[in-house]
């Protein structure tokens, strides 16, 4: 089985839960978009390893603690003193939707440098997974740019959620044009139809372009409608999963997971992936898969915790 290499931040999901006498409280959840994937790649019972940084603090003790005992690989993963772990607010509105207030002004994940990487850790082929959250700041941009050519030139293969949160980004910045160098280095791109929207507009010019630098598979997702997939020569559709939605924390991050673990689970490489595409009916099997991980996630609240298992597909 292939490992699978997931870098970014970890981080403290704080999910506002409504008292009775309408004041809110907090409930403290580990979390974090890469973090995630690691712990559901782990908890399918794959091969998982997170590489980041988090602060010399409480939240950090127990993002390293909990990774851990879920089975993921920390040997990559960095505490420091020069910034906390960073802290992001969650609240639920009726449909489960979720809305972020971030606390990370120079948190700890924003520190991660090339520097920090383990001797060895690309010395076996991998998966190596990312998003956009470290490229909101210029050095750490530079950091996750320089990592994913690091992960190229090894021979892994590159997975990308964009997953764009707009206020992780200062105002001057233009998201668009950075998180579109990173996307062409990535071999899997991963996009919600929200985020091309905002970022980009046009589905198909995006895909169009996407496919041009390189992409060998393009996928946008739209929560409980069709799931789009694209693939140079060719495209199809996947029928969504039925879920009960309550919170929608983990959805992407639940699927990407999904899909990372089938693909290390086959042993598939950057070589071998134009030949698993071109195989439509396993193609279609494994992103089905994804879905139902997914559709479990929004299930349940939280996001280590709603993450599933095989037991639970």
């Amino acid at each position: 089985m292939t490992r699978v290499i997931a870098f970014g931040e970890a981080l403290i999901d704080m999910l506002a839960r409504p008292g009775d006498d309408g004041q809110r409280t907090f409930l403290e959840q580990a979390g974090g978009a890469p973090a995630n994937v690691a712990v559901g790649v782990a908890k399918l019972g794959g091969q998982a390893c997170f590489m980041g940084q988090v602060g010399k603090d409480m939240f950090g003790d127990m993002l390293v603690r909990t990774m851990a005992d879920y089975g993921v690989d920390t040997h990559a993963l960095h505490q420091t003193a020069a910034g906390m772990t960073a802290l992001a607010f969650v609240s639920l509105d009726a449909d489960g939707e979720r809305s972020f207030a971030f606390y990370r002004d120079g948190s700890a994940d924003l520190l991660y440098r090339i520097e920090h990487v383990p001797d060895g850790l690309f010395d076996t082929p991998a998966i190596f997974h990312c998003c956009s959250n470290t490229l909101t700041d210029p050095e750490i941009a530079d950091t996750t740019l320089a990592l994913m050519q690091q992960a190229r030139d090894a021979g892994c293969l590159v997975s990308f959620d964009v997953n764009y949160r707009h206020n992780l980004w200062p105002k001057t910045a233009t998201p668009a044009d950075t998180i579109a160098d990173a996307m062409a280095l990535a071999h899997i791109v991963k996009l919600s139809r929200e985020e091309l929207e905002a970022l980009y507009g046009d589905e198909q010019t995006t895909v169009t372009r996407l496919l041009d630098d390189g992409a060998q598979l393009v996928l946008v997702t739209d929560g409980g409608n069709p799931l789009n997939v694209y693939w140079p020569g060719g495209a199809t559709d996947i029928a969504p999963v039925p879920a009960d939605m309550i919170d929608s924390t983990a959805a992407g991050d639940a699927f990407v997971a999904g899909l990372l673990h089938r693909l290390a689970e086959q042993g598939i490489t950057r070589e071998t992936l134009t030949g698993w595409i071109a195989n439509k009916a396993q193609l279609e099997k494994d992103l089905q898969f994804a879905c139902r991980c997914g559709a479990v996630a929004v299930s349940r609240y939280g996001a280590f915790d709603a993450l599933p298992t095989a037991d639970d597909l």
